[in-house]
């Protein structure tokens, strides 16, 4: 079946002009984050509800923190009650006239400014002076540190990034871009086709070896830090191997951050599940869960797993640069309107797949580089399989909106053994629908 498949009747001029907003949403308004499917239990639904739009404020129902006790005033307006004025409690027990009482006073006066002078004199005489009080130096002043994107440095260097021989490596890595351009937007139907099927960046060979220089983690016991820096400097390996290509087709290469989250987390691509990773294309960054290897426990240990699946999500911001992402999107909400769920899908497949295959084609390319051995590559593979719509759910041959993970594993192993990008063209004509299922 042709990629992408003939729009349902009556499907949009090829040459209509995709107004903004309609029928699908380009910025401001940001898509649904591209991530992974998450398996079926006992207590969650076999997928993540998609990302809500930027603002989005909860689910309906949410309740607001129990208040703690208040505090028990008198209504407004009204007062707590005094005596009124003049009316004072009488000391008891007290005798005696005014003129004696004055007496007494005038008496003791003197008295007492001649006892405090008594005082006075002895302490200056048994003591001396007092010394002047002292206090501790005050405290240096902290600075607060603001965060910025800088260039990441790579953690180790492997013994072959002498070796001559790599590409690109004149190519210096910029720093993340948290203030990226806008991502190229298709002004009709046609302009989409154009660009998912015979995208400029087809015509590109895909460099290798190329140096990548990354520390040797377990992500499973790694800090927070240790991961953050462990995920950017893949990022800064895979803006070696593919920005010097992207900008030979004339497209702008933009470095994304890798943010690592905890649990359910708001993000510009609204609310996103744990054990996850994505794509945003709302600020065109890429965002990981912590918890996501615990989705595949067997391989929780292995540092080619965060390296993989960072390779994928990375496909993705390819495919935001090249205009593929909001092309699909604009046909895939085509679809999704005239309620052909089955094309909206497969679209969505092709999209995936390509994503894997551009991931198998950066580890070919980084494979010397990081010793990935046949052992690891064959992880990755399984681990690529595992990650199909029907493993995910435990049904046998199910697939839905990013395929089995058979086809996965192929489209990987297509990456890992082709030189030329459009070998990852799952757009193509050529490619039928059983080879995206």
């Amino acid at each position: 079946m042709p990629a992408p498949p003939s729009p349902p009747s009556p499907p949009p001029s090829q040459a209509t002009n995709i107004p903004a907003g309609s029928p699908w949403a380009p910025p401001p308004a940001p898509q649904p984050a591209t991530s992974y499917p998450q398996p079926a239990g006992p207590h969650q639904p076999a997928y993540p509800p998609a990302a809500q739009p930027w603002g989005y404020t909860g689910p309906t129902g949410y309740h607001q923190a129990p208040t703690h006790a208040q505090a028990t005033y008198a209504q407004y307006g009204q007062y707590p009650q005094y005596q009124q004025y003049g009316q004072y409690p009488q000391a008891p027990g007290a005798h005696g006239s005014q003129a004696s009482r004055v007496l007494i006073g005038i008496l003791m006066v003197p008295a007492v400014i001649f006892l405090m002078i008594v005082i006075v004199k002895l302490l200056s005489t048994f003591s001396g002076p007092m010394p002047e009080p002292t206090y501790p130096p005050p405290p240096p002043p902290t600075s607060v540190t603001i965060p910025t994107a800088t260039d990441t440095t790579p953690s180790q260097t492997p013994s072959q990034s002498s070796n001559s021989g790599y590409q690109n490596d004149g190519y210096t890595v910029p720093a993340p871009n948290l203030n990226p351009p806008d991502l190229p937007v298709p002004a009709t139907y046609d302009q989409a086709t154009q660009w998912m099927q015979n995208n400029a960046f087809y015509s590109q060979s895909v460099p290798s070896p190329v140096r990548c220089e990354v520390p040797n983690i377990n992500p499973s016991t790694a800090s927070r830090t240790q991961l953050q820096t462990y995920l950017n400097d893949i990022v800064a390996c895979l803006m070696r191997v593919w920005a010097p290509e992207l900008q030979a087709a004339g497209f702008n290469a933009s470095r994304p951050s890798v943010t690592i989250y905890s649990g359910a987390s708001q993000t510009p691509c609204g609310r996103v599940p744990r054990q996850n990773a994505f794509y945003c294309s709302a600020d065109q960054q890429i965002y990981y869960a912590t918890d996501l290897p615990m989705l595949f426990p067997q391989y929780k240990n292995d540092p080619f797993v965060p390296l993989s699946i960072i390779a994928h999500e990375f496909g993705h911001a390819i495919q935001a640069q090249t205009g593929i992402l909001y092309s699909e999107a604009a046909w895939q909400q085509s679809y999704e309107d005239d309620s052909n769920t089955a094309l909206s899908n497969e679209i969505s497949r092709r999209t995936e797949m390509q994503a894997d295959c551009f991931a198998g084609q950066f580890i070919n390319s980084v494979s010397q580089s990081v010793n990935v051995s046949q052992s690891e590559l064959t992880i990755i593979q399984k681990l690529f399989f595992a990650i199909g719509d029907d493993q995910l759910t435990g049904q046998a041959g199910f697939s839905e909106d990013h395929g089995t993970g058979a086809n996965r594993q192929q489209w990987l192993q297509i990456g890992l053994t082709s030189s030329t990008v459009g070998a990852c063209n799952t757009y193509s004509p050529s490619v039928t629908a059983s080879q995206v299922h």
